[in-house]
């Protein structure tokens, strides 16, 4: 894995974490993906929050690594089936997102530290399991901001939707 590429995601992730946690008007954007990421997952993100609500509120979450291992379970069975598309690498942000938002309301302040926390286990996540496809996949910038710059193809996150309740609920069972 380049560097580089490393970098990019780790940006990604912390700014999405970061923005999904401020309850101020965030700063600008570090770059255009991480633009596009906000507005596109900032969109799902409240209505998969609450369709997943029931489950969510029945789940205890003390720790920070609670929600890392929630989100690596959760991660593995979205993925099963082995197949990759870019909205499905936005669900692994607004799951974890969600995740964050769920610490707090668990009284966990989402110091700098336990965002980097978070941060660090989602950008592992995508670099070890996701980095080559997004590469061959045009990257951020000609693959996910491409795909998700336009409003066309925001028809497609119903299936994103869909997908990302249909792995918590499986991993809900188990709780």
């Amino acid at each position: 894995m380049e560097r580089d590429e490393l970098l990019c995601v780790s940006s990604l992730v912390q700014d999405y974490l970061q923005y999904v946690d401020q309850e101020a008007p965030a700063e600008a954007a570090p770059s255009r993906a991480a633009e596009v990421l906000r507005k596109v997952a900032s969109s799902l993100h409240g209505e998969i929050e609450e369709k997943l609500r029931p489950f969510l509120d029945s789940i205890k979450i003390d720790s920070v690594a609670d929600a890392c291992s929630i989100f690596t379970r959760v991660m593995e069975e979205e993925f099963a089936d082995g197949n990759i598309n870019w909205g499905r690498i936005l669900t692994i942000f607004v799951f974890g997102g969600i995740l964050a938002k769920k610490l707090r309301e668990h009284g966990l302040s989402l110091t700098r530290e336990n965002r980097e926390q978070i941060s660090h286990v989602i950008t592992d996540y995508i670099i070890k399991t996701k980095a080559v496809w997004i590469k061959d996949n045009g990257g951020w910038d000609d693959g996910f901001v491409a795909k998700f710059d336009d409003e066309k193809p925001w028809l497609s996150l119903h299936n994103v939707k869909t997908k990302i309740m249909a792995a918590f609920l499986y991993f809900s069972q188990y709780l």
